[in-house]
């Protein structure tokens, strides 16, 4: 990890993680632009992450380079989500890299589930500013279901039926250690299901982070 963490980043930007299809980005656009708020979305950033991989620092996200997306989703669950966790702790270091090196006057929001909360703990990030939304299982098989690259990527599975449960199985499962993790440091935490509109959702996210948003 870089020497020093600047007080922007533990102190001034917020946090928002969890599990993948729990609507944390969309919330992140809104709050962005309703607070003026720098967005560091960490998907947008998975190609240039991958080009900065060195494969003896980083034997996880390497695996990631050129993927088999049999050998990847056909693989028992449990290996599955802690080779998920240890690709994210490889990737800390390149997140805190880019948002040390932003050249922004604003405060920055960052979102993406690569923050892992016991990552955020190790840096000292003020609770105030940290939110994990785990999106329920049902939630989470309805809008992946909805995402076209899903296909794309299960055609190139010989059980294609096998290989998404295993993929939302290793989700859920992820979902529930972050949540974990969240409770043992004391961070905030939503759980999603799809029975609020857009608007209720990131009305009670911005309750959730209300104080340090008008500070």
């Amino acid at each position: 990890m870089p020497e020093k963490i600047s007080e922007k980043i533990t102190k001034n930007t917020f946090f928002v993680g969890g599990s993948p299809c729990s609507g944390k980005s969309t919330v992140c656009e809104k709050l962005s632009k309703a607070f003026g708020l720098h967005y560091y979305k960490i998907d947008d950033h998975d190609q240039d992450h991958l080009k900065r991989v060195d494969v003896q620092k980083h034997p996880n996200m390497a695996k990631w380079l050129n993927p088999n997306w049999n050998d990847i989703w056909m693989r028992p669950v449990d290996v599955q989500v802690k080779e998920e966790f240890a690709f994210y702790r490889e990737r800390f270091e390149m997140i805190l890299e880019d948002l040390q090196a932003l050249k922004t006057d604003s405060n920055i929001i960052v979102e993406g589930a690569a923050l892992l909360p016991e990552l955020l703990n190790e840096i000292s990030v003020d609770s105030e500013n940290i939110l994990y939304m785990i999106p329920t299982r049902e939630f989470q098989y309805q809008k992946y279901s909805e995402r076209e690259y899903i296909h794309y990527i299960l055609k190139d599975c010989e059980d294609p039926e096998q290989a998404f449960k295993n993929w939302m199985e290793r989700d859920v499962q992820f979902g529930e250690k972050v949540k974990s993790q969240a409770n043992l440091y004391g961070y905030k935490t939503m759980i999603v299901d799809g029975s609020k509109a857009e608007e209720e959702t990131f009305g009670i996210v911005q309750g959730f982070l209300r104080d340090s948003l008008h500070n």
